[in-house]
């Protein structure tokens, strides 16, 4: 009987012994959570670390050791506390997303992109690990599962703009403008200030011919993107919504700020100067162009008009000389030449350029029958000069019409 009561009160005294260690091991852990939310982690550390020497298989202690030396931005130390608790618990999602977290910022991304997979087999939903994994299939340039990843992290809601930003640049890669667009625009709604989305949506834009948008995103990208290639898409953007004003601003500042030395540049500057009837400025742009470009075409034209107006009457000669060697199917070089002959009573000049105007243009000016039956006539050539005559007569030539009525009846 004594015996007997003696077991008993072994196994009382065991079973309490027990309850208070389990109660410790608690007790401890417990506290340490409390710290961590209070951001006491060295006393968290302190009884985490106790919590293990009572009980080294206790894999949320080492998950919470490895969250404070994460916060701590101690991270191989934070790594090796995970890893810990997957090896006492290998179902421990948390652990893994944590560790994939680390080794992507580590620069470890087979290891970070192996635990976001894990993480996905085990919570499918969890967006976190999608946006993440997608990230470093994008860094690989493995857009086909990276579209996969960002698919999904959009299927369930995902708020990341970066995830957007990158898709959109995925799909800019692969020319499918409408996504893309749609991607950036996106972006902006969750992260107004990711400057790039705007700058790439505002650069697509530009390539739609939709200008007045591209202008829009192009100003708001400035603010990071001020290189030659994003004021030069401005300066072209203003240029084509007839801002000229603003077109000459951002073309000069390129020619100041960057040396440019491209022909298109100083060829549309050329054009905004004359369209401000700046004939002078116009005439030294033109000529830079041609500087870069010795085969421009337009520009020799351009500045041929600039000499015109500047009363320079043999240099535009000489321009539109040149233009008609460069370019014989173009019908507007002859009538320019054209009138300059007539200017210099050089008859027989101006009806072969006239002519060549008028076989070559679809719709050739009253002017050109006007000035070719003028020099047909003071060349004693009356039929010629009547047919011309009534040509331009039936254009509504008041001119022509005077001469027809005058000799030609």
């Amino acid at each position: 009987m004594k015996k007997r009561n003696f077991i008993l009160l072994l196994l009382i005294v065991f079973m309490t012994i027990q309850n208070v260690s389990a109660q410790t091991v608690n007790f401890y852990y417990d506290r340490a959570a409390a710290r961590i939310k209070k951001k006491a982690y060295d006393e968290a550390i302190k009884d985490l670390k106790i919590v293990l020497s009572k009980d080294k298989h206790y894999a949320e202690a080492f998950h919470d050791l490895g969250i404070i030396y994460a916060i701590k931005n101690q991270k191989l130390e934070a790594v090796s506390y995970f890893t810990k608790a997957i090896k006492i618990d290998s179902k421990y999602y948390s652990a893994y997303l944590n560790r994939a977290k680390l080794y992507y910022d580590l620069g470890r991304e087979a290891e970070a992109k192996k635990d976001f997979s894990v993480v996905i087999a085990k919570k499918p939903k969890l967006v976190q690990a999608y946006e993440k994994r997608g990230i470093i299939y994008f860094q690989d340039k493995d857009y086909a599962n990276a579209l996969k990843d960002f698919d999904n992290a959009e299927k369930y809601h995902s708020k990341n703009a970066d995830v957007y930003y990158k898709r959109g640049f995925i799909y800019t890669e692969k020319k499918d403008t409408k996504k893309a667009i749609d991607d950036y625009t996106k972006a902006l709604q969750f992260n107004p200030d990711l400057i790039k989305a705007a700058y790439y949506r505002g650069v697509i834009y530009y390539k739609m011919r939709k200008y007045d948008l591209a202008i829009e995103d192009l100003k708001m990208a400035k603010k990071e993107f001020n290189d030659e290639e994003s004021n030069m898409y401005l300066a072209h953007s203003y240029f084509r919504t007839k801002e000229y004003e603003k077109a000459i601003v951002y073309y000069s500042d390129i020619i100041k700020r960057f040396h440019c030395k491209d022909w298109e540049v100083f060829y549309n500057r050329g054009l905004c100067y004359m369209e401000q009837e700046k004939y002078t400025e116009a005439k030294k742009d033109f000529t830079k162009s041609i500087s870069y470009k010795k085969e421009n075409y337009d520009a020799y034209y351009r500045r041929a008009e600039a000499f015109k107006a500047l009363n320079k009457e043999s240099l535009a000669m000489r321009d539109f000389t040149k233009v008609i060697h460069m370019n014989k199917r173009n019908p507007e070089p002859y009538f320019e030449r054209g009138k300059y002959y007539w200017k210099g009573k050089q008859l027989k000049n101006c009806i072969e350029d006239m002519s060549l105007y008028i076989k070559k243009a679809k719709k050739p000016k009253s002017e050109a029958y006007y000035l070719r039956g003028a020099s047909y006539y003071l060349s004693n050539q009356k039929q010629e000069a009547c047919y011309d005559f009534r040509e331009a007569k039936q254009m509504k030539n008041k001119g022509a019409t005077e001469m027809y009525n005058k000799l030609c009846r």
